[in-house]
Formats: structure tokens, C-alpha cells, sequence
């Protein structure tokens, strides 16, 4: 690598030269020899020192980087501690209820447990600074809001309501069938053919479906009658009351016949289809009867 030096030490050094030269002129061979190499340790010394001082030189800058970065650090720990001063301090507008609810929410947390929010005012107690669409407890369902964190609580366009979110603990539906024909009048029709049973909540060998939760679910049956007018009925019974019916199909011979419904259900509530007359077509492998149902939308938080 070549050196480069400074100027002033460039022309010092042409200087000691000249003048070495001027004096050597004067001196025998072994003598001017002698008086080379003492100059020449005398330079060696000179370019030690200057390393000497470009390696001081080169560890103040990177103390001087180090030191810049640090207080780069410094400054932006102070800027978070500034923002999270100015949050802690904005104006809580709330009700009463509200700050009621602030205090029980703050007590919860202190035990380890976690309330769902029920608002944007709860979202904002909870910590949450940055506007979006959130979801939070409904009265049977989990809802969909719009919070504007840059408003005041008490501003109507702090929150704006959505609409609902379609969620499911887990799905439930069913789809069952029969292969044969069936006569037995006054009785729950079983099935035979499971296309899908997701849940289980269907019983085919007694025709009975079971609601595993709260909320609303539809029903579905379609059929056909053989050689004579056929009728069913689907029943629904809740708690330990009686069974009730919910409608009924009537179909002429060779005729199909269909009901459907949408029914709010508590869990443990019971579904079944009763066959009251005639007879029911399944006997040719055409699968005639189709009796479905699935879970539409489920009380979360239901009763």
C-alpha cells in the first residue's frame, strides 16, 4: 500500500534530505554510509510516530460514531417516553357507566382475567390507539365496529356499527336419506343414507337431531308419496315440554311434498320428522327423501 503523507511533512522531509546531502558531501564513504543509516532510522521514527498518531486519530472517530449512536438511541427512548406521557394524559370524556365499566375491566385485569370489549370506549380503555374495524361482544353475537380513535368518545362518529360477524364455535349440519320404502304411520322417520352429519346432532337410527348450542338453524324436507296421499309433520320439543308441531307436507300419490324452517333454538332442543300418512317413496334407489339441516347463525354468547 502506498503512504501518502502531509505536505508540511513532505517538504520536512526534502528539507533533512538537502541538508544530509550537504553534509555527506564532505565525509568519507564509511561515513557517509553511518550517516545514511542514521537518517534513515530517523525517518523510520517519524513515520512510527505519524502512524502512531493516525491510529489515535482513526479510534477517536470511531469512539465519536459510537457515542453518536447512543445518543440517537437516547433521543428516540425519550420520544416514546414523551408519547406514552401525552396518551396517559388525554381527557377520558366518559359517563359514569363507562367509568364504572373502566374500573371493573381494570379490576378484572389486575386478577388475570380479560373482559370482552362491548364498545370502542372499551377497545380505547383497553389501549388501542390506531382507528380500524373491530370486533366486540354483542348481546348474543360477536358485532362489527368502526372506531375513530382521533375522536372524542362522546363524539357520535366515535364508533359506527357494521353489522354482524357469521361466527361459529363450530359447524353443525346434516343431510339424511332413506333407501326403502316406509309405512309405519304415526311414527319419527329414521334414515338410512348419511350424506353428511357434521356435529353428529342427527340420530338416524331414532330420527331425532339435538341443537348443540343456542341460535338459529334451518330445516329442510322434501319427499315423495307411493300409489296413496302421504303426510309428515315436523315437531320440535323444548325443555321438557310436549312436542309441538311446526308444519306439515301433504302430497298426492306420486306427487312430491316439501316443508321448511327457520327456528331459534336453545341447546338441548329437539328436531324430528313424523310420518302421519300413506306411504313414503324410496323404494326404486332414487333417494326421494331429503331431510336437512344446518346451524345459520349461533348466540355466541347466547342463553
Amino acid at each position: 500500500m502506498i503512504r501518502r503523507f502531509p505536505v508540511v511533512l513532505q517538504l520536512s522531509l526534502l528539507v533533512v534530505a538537502w541538508i544530509n546531502s550537504q553534509v555527506i558531501a564532505g565525509l568519507t564513504v564509511d561515513e557517509q554510509l553511518e550517516q545514511l543509516r542514521i537518517n534513515y532510522i530517523k525517518m523510520e521514527q517519524i513515520l512510527a510516530a505519524k502512524d502512531s498518531r493516525l491510529k489515535s486519530l482513526e479510534l477517536k472517530v470511531q469512539h465519536q460514531g459510537i457515542l453518536e449512536a447512543q445518543m440517537i438511541r437516547l433521543e428516540t427512548e425519550v420520544n416514546q417516553m414523551k408519547a406514552q406521557a401525552i396518551r396517559a394524559q388525554e381527557p377520558r370524556l366518559l359517563t359514569a357507566q363507562q367509568q364504572s365499566r373502566s374500573n371493573s375491566n381494570a379490576t378484572s385485569l389486575r386478577q388475570g382475567t380479560t373482559q370482552l370489549p362491548k364498545s370502542c370506549v372499551d377497545l380505547k380503555i383497553m389501549g388501542h390507539t390506531l382507528s380500524g374495524m373491530f370486533l366486540i361482544k354483542g348481546v348474543k353475537t360477536v358485532e362489527t365496529v368502526f372506531c375513530d380513535f382521533t375522536l372524542a368518545a362522546t363524539d357520535p362518529n366515535f364508533q359506527t356499527w357494521i353489522g354482524y360477524a357469521d361466527i361459529k364455535s363450530s359447524p353443525d349440519s346434516f343431510h339424511a336419506q332413506r333407501v326403502g320404502l316406509y309405512d309405519a304411520v304415526n311414527t319419527v322417520v329414521p334414515y338410512n343414507l348419511i350424506r353428511l352429519n357434521i356435529g353428529n346432532d342427527l340420530n338416524p337410527l331414532t330420527g331425532v337431531f339435538v341443537a348443540p348450542k343456542a341460535g338459529r338453524y334451518y330445516f329442510a324436507f322434501t319427499g315423495l308419496g307411493w300409489a296413496t296421499y302421504v303426510k309428515v309433520q315436523l315437531q320440535m320439543k323444548v325443555g321438557s315440554a310436549d312436542w309441538i308441531k311446526i308444519g306439515e307436507a301433504h302430497g298426492a300419490a306420486w306427487n312430491t311434498m316439501a316443508l321448511q324452517s327457520t327456528l331459534q333454538l336453545a341447546k338441548g332442543d329437539q328436531i324430528r320428522l313424523v310420518h302421519l300418512l300413506g306411504v313414503i317413496h324410496d323404494a326404486d334407489g332414487n333417494n326421494f327423501s331429503d331431510f336437512v339441516g344446518f346451524l345459520l347463525e349461533e348466540d355466541v354468547f347466547g342463553c
